[in-house]
């Protein structure tokens, strides 16, 4: 199973203890009146849209979703006395997807999504350990396939502990290929600040409009609500649409994730394809159209679809790596100032 690190720990709480602490401070001193409705729907009186480009929306049911420049968590509210309490929807640090492909004969490809963010490692059965991407990597260009001659019984992902001061400890998590696949989607999910437990309380401005303020994000005039809980507002609607598209698509950790031969993930409505078992592809029952768009697009065809499945990752004690042994080489090399030497993605991939 992959190990779930709960936000809920005592220091967690200690901290949106303390930042409720400064935030009651604050607004003292600014003589801010809080607001919050005591009524059974208070949940669907300030629910909407707080902020512009970045903010985020509260919905009728308890959830939120925090949005900005790359930033865009889900999760869940409660209310607490006069404050919000806000709990982020946890997700792990490494998630690999695998699918038995019948074209790839005697050998392996992995995508790599996200592991450009940090320095990372990946390490097959007892080979030494190599670093994903190079040191100061840069101007990358995804999707990044590492191909292997055979199939590997297991390998490692493990990164160094986040927000640990000092820590050079890393977090390890192994899997072991049962299943015999040869294709798979490895993503990495740098911890991220918005991801941390925070709270919030409500007040109105000086122009009456109801506003909310964050104990980590929107700085101590918080953000505007710009429209209220409407359906017939389109900017709303999106949002909510962007909602449910999340729940759909089975939230932080779908059991199946569809991808085209470019590697290129969809959320495609089943009811439109079949499955041609031989092939294992899903395939749309209107594969003949835009064929001239396709063959000039090929990473945005949803015609030919695979489908990849949740493996599971198993924690393992930090002194199961040996980060001292690592290759030279990383996986990838990626330079603006060494293009011609950095890793380029080729779409003639089998399919």
């Amino acid at each position: 199973m992959i190990r779930k690190y709960r936000s809920t720990s005592g220091f967690i709480k200690l901290l949106v203890f303390i930042s409720i602490i400064l935030m009651k401070k604050n607004s003292m001193a600014q003589q801010i009146t809080h607001y919050l409705p005591n009524d059974k729907d208070r949940a669907k009186k300030i629910s909407g849209q707080y902020g512009d480009n970045s903010g985020i929306c509260l919905f009728e049911d308890g959830k939120f979703m925090l949005f900005g420049y790359a930033t865009l968590v889900f999760g869940s509210y409660v209310f607490e006395k006069d404050y919000l309490l806000f709990y982020p929807d946890e997700i792990p640090l490494f998630q690999l997807y695998a699918y038995r492909n019948p074209r790839l004969t005697d050998s392996i490809r992995i995508d790599f999504i996200g592991f450009e963010q940090e320095k990372t490692f990946v390490q097959f059965e007892n080979n030494s350990p190599n670093q994903v991407f190079n040191d100061k990597a840069n101007c990358f260009s995804p999707p990044f396939i590492y191909q292997e001659p055979k199939i590997f019984q297991s390998l490692k992902f493990a990164a160094l502990r986040q927000n640990v001061d000092q820590d050079t400890t890393y977090q390890v998590f192994q899997y072991t290929n049962e299943g015999k696949f040869n294709d798979f989607l490895a993503i990495y999910n740098k911890p991220q600040r918005a991801r941390q437990n925070f709270s919030a309380y409500l007040y109105l401005a000086e122009d009456k409009k109801l506003a909310i303020r964050l104990s980590n994000y929107g700085g101590e005039k918080g953000f505007l609500r710009e429209n209220q809980a409407d359906r017939t507002q389109e900017y709303w609607s999106e949002k909510l649409h962007m909602k449910q598209e999340y729940e759909r698509a089975g939230a932080i950790e779908p059991l199946e994730i569809y991808c085209n031969p470019h590697y290129t993930i969809f959320y495609p409505d089943l009811s439109e394809y079949v499955l041609d078992s031989v092939k294992q592809q899903y395939i749309i029952t209107s594969a003949k159209d835009n064929e001239d768009y396709f063959t000039e697009n090929p990473t945005q065809d949803d015609r030919y679809l695979m489908k990849y499945t949740r493996q599971n990752l198993r924690y393992k004690q930090p002194n199961s790596f040996d980060v001292s042994k690592r290759s030279d080489t990383s996986l990838f090399f990626s330079s603006c100032e060494e293009h011609e030497k950095s890793y380029k993605y080729r779409k003639g991939r089998i399919h």
